[in-house]
């Protein structure tokens, strides 16, 4: 008979996500993952392979919750405008400001060498791509399906470059407004 996890699976996600978020795949090592987790060498080891498999699944835990939460929210807007329901995409306060974008920075260090952790941020990317499109095309925005796809991308540009640029503690502006400038509506008040 199986011996239950010794530990809460939600928490040492959490922890795991948050760790690799703020120092990245290459500079967190294992007493690192133990301390951010709660957990044991032991049951560590019961629970995944390695360092790259905890990695997958705080990646796949970010997509549970982060990007699927993202998702809904632009989905379920009720905001006046294209660029008003698309503008909370670009505010980042408090440790988020410092960490970036969890799928950004894994495409930036790991997807270029790592088949596993690219399929994961490119689908990542592509729902939030797909919910941006969403919106563009409930406030009719781009005029036809290939414009728009086009916008939504370049939206999606723009979303992991400021936090990219957050990062390094350069975000600046009213993405509001900004969004508002490139869809052609009304200036926000």
């Amino acid at each position: 008979m199986a011996r239950p996890r010794e530990f809460d699976t939600d928490t040492a996600m959490q922890g795991a996500m948050r760790v690799f978020w703020m120092k990245g795949y290459a500079a967190t090592n294992l007493p690192d993952l133990l301390s951010a987790m709660g957990i044991t060498r032991g049951s560590f080891y019961k629970a995944f392979d390695d360092k790259e498999s905890v990695y997958l699944a705080a990646l796949d835990y970010y997509d549970d919750k982060i990007v699927s939460t993202v998702v809904e929210r632009l989905s379920a807007g009720t905001d006046d405008s294209a660029s008003a329901c698309l503008a909370p995409l670009f505010a980042c306060t408090g440790d988020a400001a410092d960490k970036g974008c969890f799928i950004c920075n894994a495409m930036v260090e790991l997807a270029p060498f790592n088949a596993k952790v690219a399929e994961r941020t490119g689908r990542m990317a592509e729902r939030v791509r797909a919910a941006i499109e969403d919106v563009l095309r409930r406030f009719d925005i781009g005029g036809n399906d290939t414009h728009r796809r086009e916008l939504s991308t370049l939206v999606l540009h723009l979303y992991f470059g400021f936090h990219a640029m957050g990062r390094a503690s350069r975000v600046h502006g009213d993405w509001q407004a900004r969004l508002s400038r490139l869809f052609g509506e009304a200036a926000p008040a």
